[in-house]
């Protein structure tokens, strides 16, 4: 059960505020339980009825149910991002969902499993909103007591390359687990890897992180390689890219492929405090350490902008969508948008990833030189138009099942911007069966960038 999907955004908070572990939990969610701000909440779903209906986000294992479910209302504190978990507090299998005001949706996140047999989400929260938060079990797996955990969940942002950077805990994972799991994660419709690191600089910032002792990270040793050899021979990292910079322990030193008889150390992990070295690189076998793990997002810099979750210019026909999206469509989501690459003309690596759109309907990648009704958009179909004048087409995508798309990088031919342009982009799908307002298609939010050499 290693369906993991969490909906992210950006955002900064400074405080936090204490729960009530005395909460546990309404069967219904009409009378959901009232909490507020951060803390642990007790629930007891022990006796609890199913009170929800199925949702696409939260297909795992063959099954979009949250079963035995006991209901929260609960009140954002701070503008920005928020994780709820069962993680470490419950022996129950759970799964979690997160919704957005009304017991019907929208669903902004769900999870079966992300800590073992227990959940976590993360979800974007405005200050003062309500969000109905829905703590129920695997189908099939019994009820019982435990708490949640509601705390501040966002990635920092390396200012150098515009990554997102996550350390999560999770004592005892395997590194090829934290593989998996940080691959299911998603922050402004990009997927998570385990984190590579590239130059000094990026390294000096995963640092800064903090709590990074033990934390896998994404290097391994590839023994079918060339170069392999022991220890220090076909080391690279999981997503391909040449490992030009390494750090080491140099004090042990590390790599030693020194895990005991037997044992082999084909893993990275980073390692603090260890002989008089402050931070560095190991090699680890699979199954020793295992803290949790660092995951990398590599989001580009650009500016999201023109929501349609109510913030701004209301959607068409009052079909908001959840915070940080564009206006809901027939799946009862909005679409996102998140750029990928950097805004270099001469690498050209600029891309886009794009979530929550209609499985196997056509999306349309566009840019316009200007941020339509000054950045609020308008009427267009189902959804705002954002982004026009001088419209570039780049490329048209059918999405997955998971209603995912991408676009790589050389898209600057087709764009035609130079140095100094600022460009908005925008996607355009369409929705021909139910579309909340009839007209068969509809948009993401869009998504401002400023080009440089």
């Amino acid at each position: 059960m290693q369906n993991t999907l969490r909906f992210l955004g950006c955002f900064l908070l400074s405080f936090s505020l204490s729960g009530s572990t005395n909460a546990q939990g309404s069967d219904a969610c009409a009378s959901a339980t009232a909490i507020s701000g951060l803390g642990s909440f007790a629930f007891d779903n022990t006796l609890a009825t199913l009170d929800g209906t199925p949702d696409p986000i939260c297909l795992a294992f063959g099954s979009s149910d949250v079963e035995q479910d006991v209901w929260f209302s609960w009140s954002a504190p701070a503008d920005g991002l928020f994780t709820m978990d069962t993680c470490g507090t419950t022996l129950v299998d759970t799964k979690v969902a997160v919704l957005d005001a009304s017991c019907t949706g929208p669903v902004l996140a769900c999870n079966d499993d992300s800590c073992g047999l227990q959940s976590e989400v993360l979800f974007l929260g405005v200050t003062g909103q309500t969000y109905l938060l829905r703590v129920g079990t695997f189908p099939g797996a019994g009820g019982g007591t435990g708490t949640i955990n509601i705390s501040d969940g966002s990635p920092a942002q390396d200012p150098a390359t515009g990554h997102r950077y996550l350390v999560v805990d999770q004592p005892g994972i395997t590194w090829d687990q934290a593989r998996l799991d940080a691959a299911t994660l998603v922050f402004e419709g990009v997927n998570g890897h385990l984190v590579t690191i590239s130059d000094a600089s990026e390294d000096s910032f995963v640092e800064s992180l903090g709590g990074t002792h033990y934390r896998w990270i994404g290097g391994f040793q590839n023994a079918a390689a060339p170069g392999y050899a022991e220890p220090a021979g076909g080391w690279e990292w999981i997503t391909g890219e040449p490992m030009a910079y390494t750090n080491w322990n140099a004090a042990i030193p590390e790599p030693n492929n020194n895990g005991g008889p037997g044992v082999t150390e084909e893993h990275m992990e980073i390692i603090q405090n260890i002989a008089g070295v402050a931070y560095g690189w190991n090699d680890a076998n699979n199954l020793a350490h295992g803290g949790g793990y660092i995951v990398e997002f590599e989001t580009g810099s650009g500016a999201a902008y023109c929501f349609g979750d109510g913030t701004g210019t209301a959607c068409p026909c009052a079909n908001n969508g959840g915070t940080g999206q564009g206006c809901t469509n027939s799946g009862g989501t909005g679409a996102t948008l998140a750029s990928t690459g950097s805004t270099s003309v001469a690498a050209d690596d600029l891309g886009f990833q794009g979530g929550n759109f209609v499985p196997t309907q056509p999306v349309l990648l566009f840019s316009g030189l200007n941020a339509v009704n000054s950045g609020a958009g308008i009427f267009f179909g189902d959804g705002l138009r954002c982004a026009g004048g001088a419209v570039a087409r780049l490329g048209v995508r059918v999405p997955d099942a998971a209603g995912s798309a991408s676009w790589g990088s050389g898209l600057a031919a087709a764009g035609g911007w130079v140095s100094g342009d600022t460009r908005r982009f925008q996607t355009w799908y369409r929705d021909p069966v139910s579309s909340p307002c009839g007209s068969g298609f509809n948009l993401s939010h869009g998504v401002e960038l400023v080009f440089g050499p």
